[in-house]
This record gives structure tokens, C-alpha cells and sequence, in this order.
């Protein structure tokens, strides 16, 4: 996005097209059916985690894993200051968390002791806020950088 918006992408004689979101999930889909529609005449990419990535190509999508996104996983379970999440996780506590649905399989098999409820990315947030769940599953770049800015202390952050 920040590349799109400094015009990097016109600079380098790069003609890009972003398409709206999809659901999540269906990333391989709308390459593999956007590939195919254009007949291989342009080049489609997309942005996806290796939960939902591989079981696609299992189901028949041509598509290539050509890199990842960082180093280690941007994963992780996001608390309230004082909430204890670590603590409660790593002692197995059953905890209420509110995760993407193309997440929620993922964190059932990570954490079996926890409730995971399947919540839009809008909504999420929210509930934490008002108390209804304990954590939320987001990603450590921009999620954590926001929901610190709007709590004005740093959340409670257990990586996955």
C-alpha cells in the first residue's frame, strides 16, 4: 500500500491493479480463476497465510508459494493490559478468543483449551474492548501499533 501510494510501482514501469478484498481465505481462488480468465496474458498475486494456502493447492488451485512474509510469524494473541493472557495461555486456562475465520481452525489445534469464536475482523477489536473475550487474534505489525494507540498503553501480546 505504501509502495502504491509514493508511486514506486509507475516508477519501476510497473502497471498494478488492487483488487477489493476478498473473504478470507479465498485468495488462491480469485488468483487461480483471474490467471486462467486473462489466459497467463498478466501476472496474478496474492497475499495469503500457509493455513489456508496449502489446502487450497490441495483442492486443485494452481498456485505457487513464492515467499513468506517476514522471518517469523506476525501471529499472535493480543490482551488488555493486566489480563494475564501469557500467563492463562501458558498454563493451559481456558480462554474466550476472537479470531478471523480463516484463523480459527489454526488456533482451535495451537490452543485446544480455548474457546475460539469466529468474528469479523470489524467486530473483534470491539469485543475485546467491551470485555466480552479475553484476547484477540491478530497480527504484531499494524493491529498491535492501533490497538495500543487506542488503549494508550501497550496490550498484553502473547506470540504465536
Amino acid at each position: 500500500a505504501v509502495a502504491l501510494r509514493r508511486g514506486l510501482y509507475d516508477k519501476a514501469g510497473i502497471r498494478l491493479q488492487v483488487l477489493a478484498p476478498c473473504p478470507p481465505g479465498d485468495e488462491a481462488q480469485v488468483v487461480d480463476r483471474g490467471y486462467a480468465g486473462e489466459q497467463g496474458q498478466k501476472l496474478w498475486v496474492g497475499s495469503m497465510e500457509q493455513n489456508t494456502l496449502l489446502p487450497a493447492i490441495s483442492a486443485g488451485c494452481k498456485v505457487k508459494a513464492v515467499a513468506s512474509m517476514f522471518g517469523r510469524s506476525p501471529l499472535c494473541l493480543a490482551g488488555l493490559p493486566g489480563s494475564r493472557i501469557r500467563e492463562l495461555a501458558s498454563k493451559g486456562e481456558k480462554l474466550r478468543i476472537a479470531a478471523h475465520v480463516d484463523t480459527v481452525d489454526l488456533l482451535r489445534r495451537i490452543m485446544p483449551h480455548a474457546e475460539v469464536l469466529d468474528m469479523p475482523r470489524e467486530d473483534k477489536m470491539q469485543s475485546l474492548m467491551r470485555g466480552e473475550v479475553d484476547a484477540v487474534q491478530a497480527y504484531d505489525v499494524m493491529e498491535t501499533l492501533k490497538l495500543s494507540r487506542d488503549l494508550g498503553r501497550q496490550p498484553e501480546i502473547v506470540p504465536l
